[in-house]
């Protein structure tokens, strides 16, 4: 009880949910929102992203019961796999002007 009650445990799911990209993602597509009728179709999508999110978090011991230990082991895996293409997607695109210029000195 009195863990889960501890402050410091609140700000480590918070950035995967609502970072500050998700809310600078937001506070852009509002702003190019310009009619009344896009900003509460926006607001409707995002109550719906947050419903969506709330059942998979709600579920999601269930879901982990169901897929046993051999599927959570292929899921940490696969996310895995996932989040290491992404790493090496963010390195090559800021690698690459670095060493676009280093060839371009090399040649000339």
């Amino acid at each position: 009880q009195h863990v889960a009650n501890d402050i410091s445990i609140t700000p480590l799911a918070i950035p995967m949910l609502c970072g500050p990209g998700a809310i600078a993602n937001g506070i852009v597509l509002m702003e190019d929102a310009d009619s009344w009728l896009k900003k509460a179709l926006l607001i409707g999508i995002i109550a719906l992203v947050f419903f969506i999110t709330f059942v998979i978090l709600k579920t999601s011991t269930r879901l982990v019961r169901f897929m046993g230990e051999t599927g959570n082991n292929v899921m940490m895996r696969l996310m895995g796999l996932i989040l290491m293409v992404i790493a090496v997607e963010c390195f090559v695109s800021g690698a690459q002007p670095i060493l676009v210029d280093i060839i371009k000195q090399g040649i000339g």
